[in-house]
């Protein structure tokens, strides 16, 4: 089992609009939809993503139900990814670690 040598968690407030993940130089992250969530989160890998929209497209985020969360996710930095929400009050949460 690899050791890190830092960790850093955080909350990011929801937008309805395409927000990049802050600048954390990390080797893996968790990204999880606060469970108080009303609708869905959305990640994605530029300003681009955009919500699923039941088409067939190339820039629909990967989908997080509330509660939901994926990783770990093997990145160099937290700010590859970026987020879109359904809803504004939609938040979630991350834990980088390096």
């Amino acid at each position: 089992m690899e050791v890190y040598n830092r960790v850093q968690t955080g909350e990011l407030a929801g937008s309805t609009t395409a927000v990049q993940f802050p600048d954390i130089p990390c080797r893996m992250v968790w990204i999880k939809a606060q469970i108080a969530n009303a609708t869905n989160v959305y990640i994605g890998t530029s300003a681009s993503v955009t919500l699923a929209a039941g088409t067939t497209d190339v820039t629909s985020g990967l989908e997080l139900d509330a509660g939901e969360m994926i990783g770990p996710i093997p990145i160099h930095n937290l700010n590859m990814l970026w987020r879109i929400c359904d809803a504004a009050g939609d938040d979630v949460t991350y834990m980088a670690v390096g």
